[in-house]
C-alpha cells in the first residue's frame, strides 16, 4: 500500500453561527469521515449525552468520549462518512481507531496552538494573535455577547489588535536595543 502524500487529519476551528463547533476530517481511503467536536464544560450534560448515545444502536462506533480529569469532556460525533462501504466488524474497528487518532491529534493540535506557562514576548505574541484570530473567526458569538453592538464587538477586536501591534513594537524595539549594544 502506498503512503499517502496528504495528512490524514484536517482540523476545521472556523466557528460560526451555523457550524458553532470544531470539526475534523479523516481522509483515510476507506473509512473517511467528517467528526464533529463537541465539548461538555460540565459532567450532568455530559452523562446525558452518553445515556442517549447508548440507545442508539453502533453509537460506541460513530462516537468518542474523552473525560476531563476535573468535569466535563470532550465528545467526537461522526457526521457523515465520505465513502459508502460495507459495515463489517473490520471496518467498525478501523473508525473506531480512527476516531481515537482523530481525538488525540486534536487534542495535540490545540495543545500545540495554546502556550502554557510561558509569560515570554513570544509567547504573549503568540497568544495574543490566537485571540484574534479567534475573535474574528467566531463573530457572530463576539456579537451576540456585545449585546448586537456592532461597534463593541469591532472595538474588541480593535483593542485586542492594538495590544498585538504594542507587543510586537515591544519585541522590535528589544531587538533593535540588543543590536546597539553589541
Amino acid at each position: 500500500m502506498n503512503k499517502r502524500k496528504y495528512p490524514l487529519f484536517l482540523i476545521d476551528r472556523s466557528k460560526n453561527a451555523n457550524l458553532p463547533f470544531d470539526y475534523i476530517a479523516c481522509l483515510d481511503r476507506e473509512v473517511g469521515f467528517i467528526a464533529r467536536v463537541v465539548p461538555f464544560f460540565d459532567d450532568a450534560p455530559l452523562h446525558e449525552f452518553i445515556a442517549l448515545s447508548m440507545e442508539i444502536e453502533d453509537s460506541d462506533y460513530t462516537s468518542i468520549i474523552f473525560r476531563f480529569k476535573k468535569k466535563g469532556g470532550l465528545v467526537m460525533v461522526i457526521e457523515d462518512f465520505l465513502y459508502n462501504f460495507d459495515w463489517t466488524t473490520e471496518k467498525k474497528t478501523r473508525v473506531k481507531t480512527l476516531l481515537k487518532k482523530a481525538l488525540k491529534k486534536y487534542m495535540h493540535a490545540e495543545v500545540e496552538r495554546t502556550p502554557h506557562d510561558d509569560l515570554s514576548l513570544e509567547n504573549q505574541i503568540m497568544q495574543q494573535q490566537l485571540i484574534v484570530e479567534r475573535a474574528k473567526s467566531n463573530y457572530d458569538e463576539l456579537l451576540r455577547r456585545a449585546n448586537g453592538d456592532h461597534n463593541l464587538a469591532d472595538y474588541q477586536i480593535a483593542l485586542s489588535e492594538a495590544t498585538l501591534a504594542s507587543l510586537k513594537t515591544l519585541r522590535d524595539n528589544q531587538k533593535y536595543i540588543v543590536l546597539n549594544m553589541n
